[in-house]
Formats: C-alpha cells, sequence, structure tokens
C-alpha cells in the first residue's frame, strides 16, 4: 500500500525554534498494511521504518514502514 505522511512540528536548531512541515512518500507490505487499512484519515501515529530509492532506475526516497503505534 502506498501512502502519503504528513509530519508537523518544532525543531531547536542552534538555539532557535523552527517550524518544520513536511510530506512524504511511504509504503506498507503485508501485517504493516493491514494495520494501516484500520486507521482512520489523519490519525496521528508514530512510524518507524527505514528510507530507500523507490527503483534501481528512481532514486526518490519512499519511507517503507515497518512498525505502527498510534498516539492517543
Amino acid at each position: 500500500m502506498h501512502c502519503q505522511l504528513e509530519h508537523s512540528g518544532e525543531v531547536n536548531e542552534v538555539g532557535v525554534t523552527r517550524k518544520i512541515q513536511m510530506s512524504v512518500e511511504a509504503i506498507a507490505i503485508g501485517p504493516i498494511q493491514k494495520g494501516l487499512e484500520q486507521m482512520d484519515l489523519g490519525a496521528e501515529a508514530v512510524f518507524e521504518g527505514f528510507l530507500a530509492p523507490k527503483t534501481q532506475r528512481n532514486q526518490r526516497l519512499v519511507f517503507h514502514i515497518t512498525h505502527i503505534q498510534l498516539k492517543n
């Protein structure tokens, strides 16, 4: 399953607060896909995984989800 993950937050960079907003293409396979399908659109969660090139020819990075933990 292919999806888009959205993130927004703040980080401290050399003593200055910086707002971060980003979107990343992601993929979920097997049991992780089933868990992702059950989530509500817009639900907040912590995603774990790794970045890898989309294909050998297309070096754009895709986030491969290996674990999902819903936030309460």
